[in-house]
């Protein structure tokens, strides 16, 4: 099963969000960042279902004593990535063109595939 991520954008009480950064030592809370703009901060938690995840923003970020408020976006799944198979070890391969017909032949042939002709 897939963990759920979600961004939580948060509004603290002014000048105090560094002190719920120091959140990032909460089980669950992947990221924890002061920023700029219409928030103050933002966490990135991880959990193992959207109860558990409700769980740790209801119990830990809302109940900080700094937090004003907070908006939460779940990140969309996505689908597993397909495991690709390794390409092959690159060689050189080393090709003139036959006498007779001009397709491309490998060096080291003794006959054409394309024509037969016999190179000496």
């Amino acid at each position: 099963m897939m963990p759920v991520i979600a961004f939580v954008l948060v509004r603290t009480v002014p000048g105090t969000s560094h002190e719920l950064i120091a959140s990032r030592k909460i089980k669950g809370v992947k990221m924890a960042h002061s920023v700029f703009g219409r928030y103050d901060a933002v966490l990135v938690l991880a959990a193992k279902d959207l109860e558990e995840l409700s769980k740790t923003i209801y119990e830990v970020v809302e109940k900080h004593p700094n937090v004003v408020h907070t908006e939460t976006l779940i990140a969309m799944p996505y689908p597993p990535r397909e495991v690709k198979q390794p390409l092959e070890k690159p060689h050189t391969v080393i090709s003139f063109h036959c006498p007779s017909c001009h397709h491309l032949v490998e060096q080291g042939s003794t006959i054409c595939p394309f024509c037969g002709y016999v190179f000496q």
